[in-house]
């Protein structure tokens, strides 16, 4: 299973000027290497494991993972970020074969037929270029609404994923997709800013397939970061996925100036 990770950040297609030339080129070239691996590898169904921002998910009900098991998911207008409200075509028979096999591992994930896609998941869909007849399986988790899973929680269910399937009898060409992360602040001061010392470790430890450094951050120390560092749950759902192969780096930029944050993103290829 081919496996990648990759920031979401909205200002990069609302605002792609207020990059430098060299940051936007290395953006593009960065998602058009992600994207092309996808295609070479002939992926048909693309898990995108991702957050949302209060469109699914809402203080009255936030499960820690919740999948997409409709025939389609649409997408919620967000014009503020330029981005096209393009439905995406669902795999509701790979979606129930993982939530079985999820059950049978002892998780308990959440499901919906009217999941519906933000930027989360839309940005990075239509920066990579998936076609549409590419089908979306949408695993959200839970990174808003405290109590959140734990990293290691993330980690089992990456393994979780793959174990699933590598076990699948509907010989889908699967691909996996993280998005969001990795240190940011939303809606907070720091907006500004992004922690580049945080990135650097946490990537490290990816990098040199360190998960077990990787999940060793407490709840707290990724709020010290910026709230929105909690999507990094996603790429250590990913590495573990992938594990024990190691990422290869296709994008890193600590810092973007007039995008406020770094531009990060990683690429599991196959053995």
């Amino acid at each position: 299973m081919l496996v990648a990770a990759t920031v979401h950040f909205p200002y990069m297609t609302a605002w792609p000027e207020r990059a430098s030339a060299e940051h936007q080129a290395l953006t593009t070239a960065g998602f058009a290497q992600i994207g092309t691996a996808f295609a070479d590898a002939g992926v048909d169904t693309l898990i995108v494991v991702t957050s949302e921002h209060i469109v699914n998910l809402q203080p009255r009900l936030a499960a820690a993972f919740t999948i997409g098991i409709g025939d389609s998911h649409a997408a919620f207008p967000e014009p503020q970020f330029k981005l096209e409200p393009i439905s995406r075509r669902g795999d509701p028979e790979l979606a129930g074969e993982l939530i079985k096999a999820l059950y049978a591992k002892g998780f308990d994930p959440a499901h919906s037929s009217e999941l519906r896609l933000d930027h989360g998941t839309t940005l990075p869909l239509a920066r990579l270029m998936i076609p549409p007849q590419v089908a979306i399986v949408p695993i959200i988790i839970n990174s808003i609404f405290a109590p959140l899973p734990t990293l290691a929680r993330c980690r089992a269910l990456g393994t979780a994923i793959a174990d699933a399937v590598a076990a699948s009898t509907l010989h889908r060409r699967v691909g996996l997709l993280a998005t969001g992360g990795i240190s940011h602040a939303v809606g907070t001061p720091g907006m500004e800013l992004n922690d580049t010392a945080f990135d650097a470790a946490f990537l490290s430890a990816l990098a040199e397939g360190r998960l077990d450094d990787a999940c060793a951050y407490p709840d707290a120390a990724l709020d010290a970061a910026g709230n929105g560092t909690h999507e990094i749950r996603n790429w250590v759902t990913a590495a573990a996925a992938a594990h024990p192969r190691r990422p290869r780096t296709v994008t890193a930029i600590p810092y973007a100036p007039g995008w406020d944050s770094g531009v990060h993103q990683l690429l599991w290829e196959l053995a």
